[in-house]
């Protein structure tokens, strides 16, 4: 495998190598940011969480209804 192989990662320019930055490896592989699909991800997670049961822990931790009371310390 030749230098001109190397698809992403680090690349050599004037004989120096360097690491490509997040723009370049977006416009290359036309992918999203992956903060974006983060958030996109919590978004969708959070419209699960709301369709949720009432009695489903997770949405009580949601909603902040927990019941009972908080151990020492």
């Amino acid at each position: 495998m030749g230098e001109k192989d190397i698809e992403y990662g680090s690349t050599k320019e004037n004989g120096q190598w360097r690491i490509k930055t997040n723009e370049e490896l977006r416009t290359k592989y036309k992918s999203q940011d992956i903060v974006t699909v983060i958030k996109i991800q919590r978004l969708e997670w959070l419209g699960h969480v709301s369709r949720m049961n009432e009695t489903r822990s997770v949405k009580k931790i949601f909603e902040g209804k927990l019941e009972g009371r908080g151990g020492k310390g």
